[in-house]
């Protein structure tokens, strides 16, 4: 009788191993997916800003040729 219970120990705590294990398994793919598309977003977000930093930038030059032209002190905040 002692075997048959150690049996049944063993193999209903080798399940409940294996169902653990393949849920950390699950998780920890869950997660690497989840990383990496984060890390898409970012770059996607890193080259929208650097093309909007870029357009800024153009806007800047240009109103400083306007200011230039117009012979307009630019505000003291903006230095």
């Amino acid at each position: 009788m002692e075997a048959i219970t150690a049996t049944v120990i063993g193999v209903v705590g080798t399940a409940l191993f294996a169902m653990i294990f393949m849920q950390f398994q699950h998780l920890r793919q869950d997660m690497a997916a989840g990383f990496q598309a984060a890390n898409r977003d970012l770059k996607a977000q890193g080259h929208e800003l650097k093309a909007l930093d870029h357009l800024l930038r153009g806007h800047g030059e240009r109103l400083a040729r306007i200011e230039a032209k117009l012979e307009i002190e630019p505000p003291a905040e903006a230095a």
